[in-house]
């Protein structure tokens, strides 16, 4: 595994200085969601220029969300060094983060990477969450299949693993929120 942490907190950086720079104004202002789209289109490149580049981990196409429903990079997990503050899906579709697990430690799920998340498309964005599938889980099997919020913290890791590429590891969306 090739941890890539510094890739996505370059990307994430870069992906929110854009937005809130040249695009958020104008699309809060007008509610226009086709800005909101092009940005998406837009971080697409960038993710695969500033973090999908040199990794060997084949074609991969990625669609953005408001074109396919959200699945995770398998090949992306996210390791929880220490323990976290956790927001959880209810159910894994809905927009309610309110499950009664709000901690996670170390070990505790297998986390794969969705897209930086932030509470409001239109406004200003920190891209202060991964939004994560949790796909396995010891201690909660059944959180597995379900969403969570993990905040954007340096106890948390990002490891690129191409042990999962020989199964479906790509998705079909965007990596920006």
């Amino acid at each position: 595994m090739t941890d890539i942490t510094d890739r996505m907190q370059n990307y994430r950086e870069c992906v929110r200085h854009i937005w809130n720079t040249h695009f958020q104004v104008e699309a809060e202002r007008c509610q226009d969601w086709d800005l909101r789209d092009d940005f998406c289109d837009a971080a697409l490149i960038l993710f695969r220029a500033l973090v999908l580049q040199g990794l060997d981990i084949g074609e991969t196409e990625l669609l953005p969300d408001y074109r396919a429903e959200q699945q995770p990079l398998l090949f992306l997990r996210l390791v929880i060094e220490t323990s976290s503050q956790v927001l959880i899906n209810r159910t894994g579709a809905s927009g309610y983060w309110d499950d009664p697990v709000t901690q996670l430690e170390k070990g505790d799920c297998e986390l794969r990477f969705v897209q930086f998340f932030d509470w409001w498309d239109l406004g200003f964005r920190d891209f202060a969450f991964y939004r994560v599938r949790i796909v396995a889980s010891p201690r909660y099997p059944h959180l597995v299949g379900r969403d969570a919020l993990v905040p954007v913290t340096s106890s948390v890791k990002i490891f690129c693993d191409t042990a999962t590429l020989g199964g479906p590891g790509v998705r079909d969306e965007r990596a920006d929120g």
